[in-house]
This record gives structure tokens, sequence and C-alpha cells, in this order.
């Protein structure tokens, strides 16, 4: 995963990334993956920290 954010300040640019990856964390379908013995792809739910650190923004 690579995230790229630009500010006047670094504070600013680290908020900013760190929003991003709460986002795609709880929200967005492709973040995780996982594959059993089967090779079963499911998908995994974002844990409750996840959810708490999104709903900081």
């Amino acid at each position: 995963m690579f995230v790229g954010v630009t500010s006047a300040h670094r504070g600013s640019a680290f908020a900013a990334g760190e929003f991003i990856m709460d986002y795609l964390k709880t929200r967005a379908p492709f973040w995780k993956r996982e594959a059993d013995r089967r090779m079963a792809n499911a998908g995994v739910d974002a844990r409750d920290s996840d959810r708490q650190a999104a709903e900081r923004w």
C-alpha cells in the first residue's frame, strides 16, 4: 500500500495519510483478503479499533 500526500507542514501530511488509511481500513472492500487452506478468498472485517480510529475524522 502506498499513500502519498503533500503539505506545507509535516504534521498535516501525516494526518492526511492517517485519514486515508483509516478510511480504507473501514470502508474500502479491497482492503484485506485472506486465503484459507482451500485457497478460498474471504474478506476480513474491520476491527472495532479501526472503526474508532475512522470516527475521529
